[in-house]
């Protein structure tokens, strides 16, 4: 009987014992659940739950992000320019009617930007000033200032504006160098007119192109991003501004937003806007080559391993690559030890250094690896491969890859025809190749452009033009 009895109890203790201890297990497991806290780095030096983040870096950057309102005028036709030069309403309204006169409309434009100074001086994109007559910049604190353009860069797509304000809130550049994908981001910004709002998500990609400017190399992100977020700031789980919002990707006809946002990376950002900032323009590298991708067939026939890199197709007479010693054919793998996978990546990278800055490129040629220094020059100061207007009454420039994918081999592509030109009388158009001056091969623009050079006004040239599977012999007489 006391065995029973205390056979129960053991029992009973081990019963109650096995409760408390999953109580216990379970108690300490929610509490270790709760008590997760991000590293000391995360923000301005804290130590906060997870959960405050977001919430520190919104109230840390927004007071820096202001919205951008642009107005500008466009040339419209007037609607009712045909109807009053139709002679059947001539004949009752008469003919001292209002000529068909273009005529300019006011158009109000939307964007974001933030403030880089205490000073005043703001950074938003080209394309949301470009052609503004008038800028205004609202603060978050509801104040209203005119703007100043104190400078444009097209090809980065971007632009410093300045107000006459002081001690305001700013926003502090980071290092797009260091962003890894998958690092959590905050886009702040104007869109569809919704102010100063905020949205998070995630770094998708680097290094993106999209070819709609000349130099890209994008931060790709699915934090939402829409039309009026341009030119505000990607900010990192620091506050540290790592991107200016530029672009999506979208096959909505209204342009919603799909999970593809792209920011142009702080580093190019920065160094583009202390230019502007001093000189009020963008001074780059020139390095003088004209470049392709590599396909297949060029890679075997070159005894490439891969397609990466890119290849020279021409080198601009007495340039800094001429002067360098690069050639025709030479294919750039890297720079300064930097893999180039296409002529893109060269191009950007060039356009990151400055005049009289020394590089390193590592060249496959004829089989063998080199490395090649070569001093940039400067962009601005470039001679331009592609013509003006010429003697002949047209444009060239070197062929597209698309072209080359055709089998071109050799040739200038035609890329405007000048109306009543010489070259529009024989019918060139653009999209045309010019393969051969009087009979002799056209093996690039430059050698191009130094063929034409030495026709006189007068001389009649003949020229053989491939147009599609057709080829022709046309002549002109020079203009």
């Amino acid at each position: 009987m006391k065995k029973g009895k205390i056979l129960v109890i053991a029992l009973l203790a081990l019963i109650l014992g096995l409760f408390l201890g999953s109580r216990g297990i379970f108690y300490k497991n929610k509490k270790a659940e709760i008590s997760v806290f991000v590293p000391k780095e995360a923000i301005a030096g804290e130590t906060i739950p997870f959960n405050d983040i977001f919430v520190k870096v919104a109230e840390k950057v927004r007071p820096a992000v202001v919205r951008v309102e642009t107005e500008s005028f466009v040339e419209i036709e007037n609607p009712f320019g045909d109807f009053f030069s139709d002679p059947f309403f001539r004949r009752f309204f008469g003919e001292s009617q209002p000529p068909n006169v273009p005529q300019k409309r006011k158009v109000v434009g939307l964007g974001s930007g933030f403030i880089i100074s205490p000073d005043g001086y703001i950074v938003t994109n080209n394309h949301v000033v470009d052609e503004a007559k008038k800028v205004k910049i609202k603060l978050t604190d509801g104040r209203e200032f005119k703007a100043v353009i104190k400078g444009r860069d097209k090809k980065s797509d971007l632009a410093l504006l300045k107000i006459k304000a002081r001690n305001l809130p700013f926003a502090k550049w980071g290092d797009s160098y260091k962003i890894r994908v998958g690092e959590w981001v905050l886009a702040i910004g104007n869109p569809l007119g919704l102010d100063y709002t905020v949205t998070a998500g995630i770094i998708s990609a680097k290094g993106r192109q999209l070819q709609l400017s000349e130099y890209e190399d994008f931060i790709q992100t699915d934090a939402a991003i829409n039309r009026g977020n341009s030119g505000g700031p990607l900010v990192n789980l620091k506050g540290e501004v790592i991107g200016v919002n530029s672009a999506i990707v979208t096959s909505s006809p209204g342009g919603a937003f799909m999970g593809l946002g792209f920011a142009i990376p702080s580093n190019i950002a920065r160094k583009v806007i202390t230019q502007l900032k001093s000189t009020g323009k963008v001074e780059r590298g020139y390095l003088g080559v004209y470049m392709q991708a590599i396909t297949d067939d060029m890679a075997k026939s070159l005894g490439l391993k891969s397609t990466k890199g890119a290849i020279i197709s021409e080198v601009v007479k007495s340039s800094p690559a001429d002067k360098a010693g690069l050639k025709r054919y030479d294919v750039v793998i890297g720079i300064d030890g930097k893999e180039v996978r296409n002529p893109l990546d060269l191009k950007v990278e060039i356009m990151k250094h400055s005049p009289g800055d020394e590089i390193t490129l590592k060249v496959i040629r004829d089989g063998k690896i080199k490395e090649i220094k070569a001093k940039l020059g400067s962009e601005t100061k470039a001679p331009s491969l592609a013509l003006t207007k010429t003697n002949l009454g047209l444009e060239v420039a070197p062929l597209s890859s698309s072209l080359r994918k055709m089998g071109y081999k050799y040739g200038v592509e035609v890329v405007k025809v000048y109306r009543g030109s010489s070259a529009s009388s024989a019918g060139i158009a653009a999209g045309d190749v010019i393969l051969e001056i009087n009979r002799k091969p056209v093996r690039g623009v430059a050698e191009f452009n130094e063929m034409v050079s030495r026709l006189k006004k007068g001389d009649i040239v003949m020229l053989t033009i491939s147009r599609g599977l057709q080829t022709m012999i046309v002549t002109l007489r020079v203009d």
